[in-house]
């Protein structure tokens, strides 16, 4: 019996300083320590993050830009670049504007960026640009507005026509496209057999724009309605 315990005894002392020895090495992995913190930089560090949103916008990924810049200001709302990052974002949509007549989501994402930033930092040094670059957004907008609406009005289908140039007077009146709109929102308030709308949008436009280039135009059509 004594015998037995004494040879477990020995086996035990034996065994103890491999399986120590394996323990540790088990826990202590530099590498791998060392490729997390690389990673956890990656993922949350300003200056990195900061430094791949540049890359991809000056690669023109304005897709990508603006992904990786809105991933810094969840990361760093408050940071010293947010303005700046903000401002990329609006610019990352606007770079990837093209004709009314195709999708205008970009339009759209880059007038609400930029009027958060004008909004949000109203010190920027980055707001006089924005401001342009708002009423340019808007422009385009009331032009797609325009743009459909003539589509409508060429189609006869005066209610939808009249909707769309509607909408111009209502949300875009600040924008040139607002004359235009008014001239032919009483050419469709006339053909949908409203005449008297037509005739009020009509005077309505030569006061508020006396010299507009639609004044010969909308002084023949308000006559014919007025006397017909």
């Amino acid at each position: 019996m004594l015998k037995k315990f004494i040879v477990g005894s020995s086996l035990i002392i034996c065994l103890s300083p491999a399986l120590l020895f394996t323990g540790c090495a088990g826990t202590t992995k530099p590498d791998t320590l060392s490729g997390d913190t690389q990673s956890l930089k990656e993922l949350y560090d300003a200056q990195v993050l900061l430094d791949k949103a540049d890359k991809l916008f000056k690669e023109a990924d304005y897709t990508g830009a603006s992904q990786e810049y809105r991933r810094f200001l969840e990361y760093h709302p408050v940071h010293k670049s947010a303005s700046y990052v903000q401002y990329r974002i609006g610019l990352s949509h606007f770079k990837r504007i093209r004709t009314i007549d195709r999708d205008i989501e970009p339009v759209q994402k880059a007038l609400a960026a930029f009027e958060i930033l004008e909004r949000d930092y109203p010190l920027s040094e980055y707001v006089n640009d924005t401001k342009e670059k708002i009423k340019i957004c808007r422009e385009k907008l009331a032009e797609r507005e325009f743009y459909i609406g003539s589509f409508y009005l060429n189609k006869e289908a005066y209610p939808a026509a009249i909707e769309r140039f509607n909408t111009i007077l209502n949300e875009y009146s600040d924008t040139a496209v607002s004359e235009k709109a008014s001239y032919y929102l009483s050419i469709a308030y006339n053909s949908n057999g409203t005449s008297d709308k037509a005739v009020n949008i009509l005077k309505n436009l030569l006061e508020k724009h006396p010299e507009t280039s639609y004044k010969k135009d909308a002084s023949e059509l308000l006559a014919k309605l007025i006397h017909s």
